[in-house]
């Protein structure tokens, strides 16, 4: 199911399949707000595909998700991400269980590649 006409306040992971993060500037305003926190540690906590590039991780942050995790993201969320808990790992695609992390817009290629394969995995182990 497609959940991207719910508001974060009203949409439940359970109807989904998989999350993905975007880059830009709406994570850090995501963040500030308890409804997009909550569904996406939901989400986490559910252990279901979670795809997160450029400023994307700043909501797995906000929802205390990364401690223990390796992960990337934009260079100036560095500090960010290693204060949460995690390793920051500085590569194209970095693949840490159900998460999958992205630094920049020049690693879509990979990024995508590496999320189709996490939903191929997860549709053959649901079959």
């Amino acid at each position: 199911m497609l959940c991207i006409d719910m508001e974060a306040d009203s949409a439940n992971p359970d109807q989904c399949d998989a999350l993905l993060i975007p880059g830009g500037y709406s994570p850090d305003n995501l963040r500030a707000h308890e409804g997009p926190v909550r569904f996406v540690k939901q989400f986490m906590e559910q252990d279901k595909p979670v795809f997160a590039i450029c400023h994307g991780p700043q909501l797995l942050i906000s929802a205390g998700k990364l401690e223990g995790r390796k992960a990337t993201g934009w260079k100036s969320l560095m500090c960010d991400i290693k204060y949460a808990g995690a390793d920051f790992v500085d590569k194209e695609v970095v693949v840490d269980g159900n998460l999958v992390t992205s630094r920049q817009p020049s690693d879509i290629p990979a990024f995508i590649e590496a999320s189709l394969k996490m939903l191929e995995e997860v549709r053959a182990k649901a079959a």
